[in-house]
């Protein structure tokens, strides 16, 4: 439909072009599962972050709470401490005592701190690659807070997953991470902890959120392919490299 002339002293004037609306969360979500590509382009046109970021952050600090009041903090910790040979027993009773009073705290400042600056810094990366590796002009800022967030909605089943193992299963010394139904280290269980938290890698909602974070890069950022990629192997590299140097 062609714009109507809106009147003026100096003659008939075309209507303001309408601004794009952005997408709310509920169509984030459903986008991230369904239409992905289409989602990322409605959001380059008009992005949105806060809301995926808003709700990271609920859920995380939902199974942090849950955990963190049901987790056997001595059976967590007290095989880690007594592989090494300078503690003595007193030691790590000492040790644990301490972290038994803060383990919660600590993990719910880690929630409501840790997701926002971890997607802020991730943002940054994303906008420091587009500068160099975009198809047209690179993307603003904004544009790179969205492609941060947004792909980690399509982790929001496994994160259900990890509350539901808390509330119904015991958690004994178990991190969230070794609780999520849907990795195949929930089924399989190596005495390696590297293995086991490759393991724990492998599960379908994480490998879904890479394939995002490519989306995302390449269509809501307009990254050459090579951006995207880019992006994509920092990703997995220091997700995957942050789990297994936590492994223990």
């Amino acid at each position: 439909m062609s714009e109507q002339p809106n009147p003026s002293l100096y003659g008939d004037e075309p209507a303001p072009a309408t601004k794009p609306v952005a997408p709310g969360l509920m169509d984030q979500f459903i986008g991230v599962f369904t239409e992905p590509v289409t989602l990322f382009k409605r959001l380059a046109a008009a992005p949105s972050w806060a809301w995926a970021v808003g709700l990271g952050v609920a859920l995380a600090l939902t199974v942090s709470v849950i955990w963190g009041l049901r987790v056997d903090v001595d059976a967590m910790l007290r095989p880690i401490l007594e592989r090494n040979p300078q503690l003595s027993a007193d030691q790590i009773d000492a040790a644990i005592g301490i972290q038994r009073k803060f383990i919660l705290p600590f993990s719910v400042l880690g929630s409501l701190i840790g997701i926002p600056v971890i997607t802020a810094i991730v943002a940054l990366v994303y906008f420091l690659v587009g500068k160099g590796l975009s198809e047209g002009e690179p993307a603003s800022f904004e544009h790179a807070m969205s492609a941060a967030a947004v792909p980690g909605l399509v982790m929001v089943p496994h994160s259900l997953g990890v509350l539901v193992m808390c509330m119904v299963r015991e958690v004994g010394g178990a991190t969230p991470d070794k609780l999520a139904p849907t990795a195949l280290g929930f089924f399989l269980h190596a005495e390696a902890p590297k293995v086991q938290a490759l393991f724990n890698l492998m599960d379908p909602f994480v490998i879904a959120s890479w394939v995002m974070t490519w989306l995302a890069t390449r269509h809501l950022m307009g990254m050459k392919v090579s951006g995207a990629t880019l992006c994509t192997a920092l990703v997995v590299l220091f997700g995957v490299g942050g789990r297994l140097l936590g492994a223990r």
